[in-house]
């Protein structure tokens, strides 16, 4: 029997997770400092995956999620100088 053979004839039964495809996404929110509520929302609304917080957290913490982290680009985040921080105090 050659691989392709044995491959055809047997599937895989190691679950996927149904989160795998936006992974990239997800990872860039976190890179953006968002919180596992607003990814679980952004999820809901914007990819209409019912989901819970927790299930999010634990895509997060599994190996398949560390496989190709994803950076935030410089022009994305935004940074406020301390004077703007603290505009209303001095």
């Amino acid at each position: 029997m050659k691989f392709q053979d044995w491959i055809a004839k047997n599937t895989p039964l190691k679950r996927v997770s149904s989160l795998k495809p936006y992974r990239d996404e997800i990872q860039k929110l976190v890179s953006l400092n968002y919180t596992l509520t607003q990814i679980t929302e952004y999820l809901r609304d914007v990819r209409d995956i019912e989901i819970s917080r927790q299930s999010v957290k634990k895509f997060l913490a599994s190996k398949t999620a560390q496989d190709k982290p994803v950076k935030a680009e410089k022009s994305e985040t935004s940074k406020v100088s301390l004077e703007d921080k603290f505009k209303g105090f001095l």
